[in-house]
């Protein structure tokens, strides 16, 4: 019997008790993976995290457990960025957030990188919720379908997108259409890390009677691959990989590795994150695009 086995058995809040384990889990690991500067600095940038997302968070499971493992992950997303960013290594750069339901990430950028590096993030999202956050901070908005883009008006140097992809009907025809019409030579994606490729998550595995009603584009994953099955995806789209990285929600050096099944089994063991460089020549021997 796991630990939440147990904790249910005696009659424990098994919810408190697995969020508290698991932010546990997170803040070991991000020190473990080198990451608790980015996430002090980050937590000095923007303190309050919760309208990162168009759903709300329960006051007490937020600060009991949302904001660490948000947090975690923002951390990891930005060394990523910032990654990119030296690898383009000029200044005046102009980014693309795909997906961006916050404008917190341009807000990060703008505090932690190189001074003069990055002129302006704007936001993609077909949420008129998510636009008017990040306009009602500042930021550049645009609202449109990530397929839809106005790619002849929007030209930046690098086009980004976190946890997205997998929310797309069609991730292939999406890749392709950014490296063969986009202005951009690079670009950064992160998605949910699984050692083993699937259709759809968790939504999709219910009974008919406990799926919700609707589901919002943010909600339902349709495709959760494996990194491996991602790069092959993205050479047929038209990219090459430049660098990649491997974030994990749980340590190894430290008894919290015990909860790797939990992760795995309830949300995502990690993520994984690759910077990707414009790369036509696969591409352009499939001739059905």
């Amino acid at each position: 019997m796991n630990v939440i086995g147990l904790a249910k058995a005696v009659g424990l809040d098994t919810r408190a008790l697995y969020q508290r384990l698991s932010a546990a889990s997170v803040r070991a690991a991000v020190a473990e993976q080198g990451l608790a500067d980015v996430y002090r600095r980050l937590e000095a940038v923007i303190p309050d995290i919760a309208d990162q997302y168009t759903g709300g968070f329960d006051p007490q499971e937020y600060q009991r457990y949302w904001k660490i493992k948000m947090r975690g992950l923002h951390a990891w997303q930005v060394s990523l960025m910032l990654d990119a960013v030296r690898h383009l290594g000029r200044s005046g750069l102009v980014l693309a957030d795909i997906g961006d339901s916050s404008g917190n990430h341009a807000r990060y950028l703008q505090a932690l990188a190189p001074k003069d590096a990055v002129a302006r993030v704007v936001s993609v999202n077909l949420d008129p919720v998510a636009v008017d956050k990040v306009t009602a901070k500042g930021g550049d908005a645009i609202l449109c379908r990530a397929e839809e883009m106005d790619l002849a008006g929007i030209r930046p140097d690098l086009f980004m997108t976190f946890e997205m992809v997998e929310h797309l009907t069609d991730p292939l025809r999406f890749l392709h259409r950014l490296a063969e019409s986009g202005s951009a030579d690079h670009l950064l994606m992160t998605v949910p890390w699984r050692r083993d490729s699937r259709f759809g998550g968790a939504d999709l595995r219910m009974s008919d009677d406990r799926m919700a009603a609707r589901w919002t584009a943010e909600e339902l994953h349709i495709f959760e691959l494996c990194p491996d099955d991602w790069l092959l995806l993205a050479r047929l789209a038209g990219w090459r990989p430049v660098l990649t990285r491997l974030y994990r929600q749980y340590p190894v050096r430290s008894p919290l590795v015990a909860l790797r099944p939990l992760w795995r089994a309830l949300d995502f063991e990690g993520f994984w994150g690759v910077l990707l460089c414009r790369d036509l020549s696969v591409a352009n021997r499939y001739d059905a695009w």
